[in-house]
């Protein structure tokens, strides 16, 4: 867990990309880094990006990484992680979004339209999928 602010929320997208070596992910991890802040890492995003993540050494490196920090769902945001949930159609993303409410962060991935029916399209930045 980092005492840095959280600048930006990765979604399992974003982590799944991270493992697989994108520049996009790295150097935004690094900018935050350059900040003194950190990126957010979802319980939920990392529980859904699991199954697609081959290179654990990877993964490590991430959560070890010194401006990472794992970011869990408050039981009592269980209503708006419903209402969320309905908007976006994935825990793991209605988990990033209330992370991103919470830091006045945004999310990074490489799958913008999940946040579509957010208003203005929610607090995103999008990155090529690889």
């Amino acid at each position: 867990m980092s005492d840095r602010p959280v600048h930006v929320i990765l979604d399992a997208s974003a982590v799944v990309a991270f493992t697989r070596g994108s520049i996009h992910v790295g150097e935004t991890i690094a900018e935050v880094a350059d900040e003194q802040a950190a990126a957010g890492l979802p319980v939920l995003c990392l529980v859904q990006a699991a199954p697609a993540i081959a290179d654990r050494d990877r993964l490590d490196i991430l959560l070890r990484h010194g401006a990472t920090t794992l970011l869990d769902v408050e039981a009592v945001d269980w209503a708006v992680l419903a209402a969320l949930h309905g908007t976006v159609g994935r825990l793991d993303a209605a988990t990033a979004v209330i992370a991103a409410y919470d830091a006045g962060a945004q999310i990074l991935t490489s799958q913008p339209g999940l946040y579509a029916g957010l208003f203005g399209g929610g607090p995103v930045i999008g990155f090529p999928p690889a």
